[in-house]
């Protein structure tokens, strides 16, 4: 399964105008790094899981979604290698 980075820029506070996007990330595995990126392991094309997350998105949101082959963090909420 691959690696991905999940980053957002979010025009509304995700608690009041976002119900879906924790769940929806939540749902597919991924674990919280930052207060808007996550990492997730998935079986799944970058393609296909940037349209699952954007499903959740508004107009004018900002997402990176990423595949990663190697990686080092510091200080993160969870640990990549959990994953």
């Amino acid at each position: 399964m691959a690696l991905f980075l999940i980053h957002y820029e979010l025009l509304q506070k995700p608690d009041v105008e976002y119900p879906t996007l924790i769940p929806t990330l939540t749902r597919l595995g991924a674990r919280r790094l930052t207060s808007s990126a996550w990492a997730v392991r998935a079986d799944m094309k970058v393609a296909q899981l940037r349209d699952e997350i954007q499903l959740c998105a508004l107009q004018g949101d900002r997402f990176v979604v990423a595949e990663l082959s190697e990686w080092r963090t510091m200080g993160t909420l969870n640990r990549i290698d959990d994953l």
